[in-house]
C-alpha cells in the first residue's frame, strides 16, 4: 500500500505538484528538508512511501501513476535512487507535466550491486525475505547520507532490490515531456559516464552537481539540488506553469475538495 503525506505551499505559485518518490529502502522521510525549501518557493509536494506496495518496480509506478493521475494538474515527478525509475515508469502511461531523476541508479550496474555485499543481504534476496538497508562495506557507496535521513531507512522488498541491482527492468524513455538527470560528480554508485548513458537512454537533459554524492538531500548540498531542480522546472514549464495553485483548484469539482 502507497502511503503519503502532503505539505502545502505557502502562497502556492504552481498549478503542477510535486510528487517525490524515495528510492530502495528509504520513506517519504528524506524529502522533508528539500521539499520545504521547495514550499517556500510555492510549491506543493507529495511526499510518497512505496515500500508497502506489493510486487516490483512495475507495481510501485502503477500506484504512483494513480495516486499523481488523481491530483487537479498533472504532477511533477521527482525520484531519488531507483525513485527515478519508479517515476519514469509511472509517467509514461499518465498525464505528466515533467520527470527529474535525482542521482537515480542504474540498473545492473556493477556500482549498485554494491549495495547488497553484506552476507545478510545477499541472503535476504535468494530467500526472498524483507532485504535490510546496506550496512558494512555496502554502506561505504553510502558514505555522504546524513544522519538525519537514516531514521527513514527500512527493509525493502527483495522483489524490487532484485530488479533494480540484478538489472531486471530497464529505464522507461522519457517521451513528450520535459526530463531532467540530476547527478552527483563524485557519486560512486552513478560515475559521470555512466549518467551520460543514463540520460541519454532515456532522452533527459543531463546536470552535474559538483561536489555531489549520492544523497543530495541532505548536507552541504542539499541547497544547490533544490535550487537547481526549481530553476529548471521554471525554465522547462514555462508559462502554463505559472497559473497558480489557487486557480486550478478552483476549477475542480465541488466533490473533489471535500
Amino acid at each position: 500500500m502507497l502511503t503519503a503525506e502532503t505539505l502545502p505551499a505557502e502562497g502556492g505559485r504552481y498549478a503542477a505538484a510535486l510528487v517525490c518518490i524515495p528510492g530502495l529502502w528509504a520513506g517519504s522521510g528524506i524529502w522533508r528538508g528539500f521539499a520545504s525549501f521547495l514550499g517556500h518557493r510555492g510549491w506543493e509536494c507529495h511526499l510518497l512511501d512505496v515500500r508497502g506496495v506489493p510486487g516490483g518496480l512495475g507495481a510501485r509506478a502503477a500506484a504512483v501513476r494513480a495516486y499523481a493521475t488523481a491530483l487537479p494538474a498533472p504532477a511533477i515527478l521527482v525520484g531519488h535512487d531507483a525513485g527515478g525509475l519508479v517515476a519514469l515508469a509511472a509517467a509514461a502511461h499518465g498525464a505528466t507535466a515533467a520527470v527529474v531523476l535525482l542521482t537515480p541508479l542504474a540498473p545492473g550496474s556493477r556500482a549498485a550491486r554494491r549495495l547488497v555485499l553484506a552476507p545478510r543481504t545477499l541472503l535476504a534476496l535468494l530467500v526472498g525475505s524483507p532485504v535490510p538497508p546496506p550496512a558494512g562495506r555496502a554502506a561505504a557507496a553510502w558514505a555522504d547520507m546524513p544522519p538525519g535521513l537514516r531514521a527513514s531507512l527500512g527493509p525493502e522488498s527483495a522483489a524490487a532490490v532484485r530488479e533494480i541491482l540484478w538489472g531486471r527492468v530497464r529505464p522507461t524513455p522519457a517521451r513528450g515531456m520535459p526530463a531532467l538527470v540530476v547527478a552527483g560528480a563524485c557519486d560512486p554508485l552513478l560515475p559521470p559516464p555512466a549518467a551520460d548513458a543514463l540520460a541519454r537512454a532515456v532522452g533527459a537533459e543531463l546536470q552535474m552537481l559538483e561536489g555531489a554524492n549520492h544523497w543530495p538531500l541532505g548536507g552541504a548540498r542539499w541547497q544547490p539540488a533544490v535550487s537547481l531542480v526549481h530553476r529548471w522546472l521554471v525554465q522547462r514549464l514555462g508559462e502554463p506553469l505559472l497559473e497558480t495553485y489557487a486557480e486550478a483548484m478552483a476549477d475542480r469539482e465541488p466533490n473533489d475538495r471535500d
